[in-house]
């Protein structure tokens, strides 16, 4: 069944749980080299300050 939204921020803020939570999968499979592979790139592009 698919949701039937009345407001664009609530697509928004659906899909932006949705994107944290596929995210929050996907780091707690990775190694801890990995994990700081990524927490050098995050930090690097100024997405961790």
């Amino acid at each position: 069944m698919s949701k039937t939204y009345t407001h664009f921020a609530d697509d928004n803020d659906y899909r932006r749980e949705e994107l944290i939570r596929t995210i929050e999968h996907a780091v707690e499979q990775l190694s801890t080299a990995e994990l700081e592979a990524v927490y050098y790139d995050l930090l690097t592009k100024d997405y961790i300050r």
